[in-house]
């Protein structure tokens, strides 16, 4: 419940905290909305994440068993039969089956499952996590103003087309995170167009600069030190870097590779490193609570992925001013000039593996992009007025 009639009320809602950059995105929102002056709740869909300590204080955690064991699909079925909830777990099999034909009929369905856990009206409620979170806000929460994001290109993100299409024209507001992102949702949804809004994910730089000082257990043992955060999975191109790993230790590069974030099943990463004799030159750190010492260390950030919104690890990289090799995704452009503050590269491994090397031999282009990147650093956290002004 709100914690203070006298002030205005904020709920958020997610699916889940998983570490990865909506999660990190949220976090660094939340950080920076005054809670002396907002009462400030999040609703997590799944509150199994690792990163649900992180929460910033102040800010009231709504958390509810069934709804939790309802979002984790196949993982929660037994203990809803357990808890006696077999409508519930038949509902919850119906939508797995769904999810192989139709993914936004699927994500309608859960929400339709899903308990209605608050019975009091927020002056604000925000959908940060879209699908089933979205059609759960709309119909199951109490707001007097609604407001959904969505963090990516919704071209390259097509499955939920047909119900969002419905529940983005209930929305107050569909906030994303940069001009390619306005483009495609307002081409795609014509009807909602007027309501599509620009909100740059948040970064402090300051508060960045800052936890980047701080201590870790890290020792360089090669020449040159690579890193690329956030999930290691086939739409991140992490397949594409561990095979540009392979080419590089084919040229003789003498290098070490981190890897910070969580390890998809959607390839088996360790035996593919095994396998090839990578096993000295990369490194899986795991979900780290603070990757900025480890950005600080590196002498490139590489960015491989197939497609993004607007990334967060770039927007961090940026601001500690390190050089950056990024594939061409759609949106790309909204973040980075190639030769200008970014190499950047197409989707394959030949031309990551050449951008690489010549950032990596080349100093003068370094420090371009180091000097350029130390010039343009700009604190974005007044962006959360864009949210506040629909209170």
């Amino acid at each position: 419940m709100p914690q203070d009639n006298n002030h205005s009320s904020i709920l958020f809602t997610i699916g889940t905290l998983d570490g990865g950059g909506v999660t990190k995105s949220l976090l660094s929102l939340l950080d920076t909305i005054d809670k002396e002056e907002y009462n400030v709740s999040i609703l997590i869909g799944s509150y199994l994440g690792k990163s649900n300590k992180d929460v910033p204080a102040g800010v009231q955690i709504l958390k509810n068993n069934t709804l939790s064991l309802l979002t984790e699909g196949v993982r929660g079925l037994p203990k809803l039969i357990k808890k006696g909830h077999i409508l519930l777990a038949l509902g919850s099999i119906l939508r797995i089956i769904l999810s192989t034909i139709n993914k936004g009929w699927a994500g309608w369905w859960l929400s339709r499952l899903m308990p209605s856990i608050d019975k009091e009206e927020y002056d604000l409620i925000v959908d940060y996590n879209g699908q089933h979170m979205l059609y759960y806000m709309i119909d199951k929460l109490r707001g007097k103003h609604k407001v959904t994001f969505f963090h990516s290109d919704y071209r390259k993100w097509p499955y939920y087309y047909a119900m969002d299409k419905k529940y983005f024209e209930k929305a107050d507001a569909i906030f994303t995170i940069s001009e390619t992102c306005v483009q495609s949702l307002q081409e795609l949804f014509p009807g909602a167009a007027n309501k599509v809004k620009l909100m740059e994910n948040i970064s402090n730089p300051r508060a960045i600069k800052q936890k980047s000082l701080e201590h870790i257990d890290f020792k360089r043992k090669h020449q040159y030190v690579l890193l690329s955060l956030g999930h290691i999975c086939i739409n991140k191109g992490s397949d594409i870097a561990l095979e540009v790993a392979v080419q590089l230790k084919k040229k003789g590069i003498d290098f070490e590779w981190l890897f910070a974030g969580s390890i998809s099943k959607d390839m088996d990463y360790l035996h593919y490193v095994e396998q090839r004799d990578l096993n000295d030159n990369i490194r899986f750190l795991g979900p780290v609570k603070n990757p900025y010492p480890y950005i600080k260390e590196a002498d490139i950030f590489v960015h491989l992925s197939r497609f993004e919104g607007k990334s967060i690890a770039l927007d961090e990289a940026k601001i500690l001013c390190k050089p950056i090799v990024v594939t061409n995704f759609s949106s790309v452009h909204d973040q980075f000039e190639d030769g200008v503050n970014a190499s950047i590269c197409e989707m394959n491994v030949d031309s990551a593996t050449q951008h690489i090397l010549e950032l990596l031999h080349d100093k003068n282009l370094q420090d371009k992009y180091i000097q350029y990147l130390k010039n343009h650093i700009s604190d974005n956290t007044q962006e959360v007025n864009k949210l506040l002004n629909y209170l």
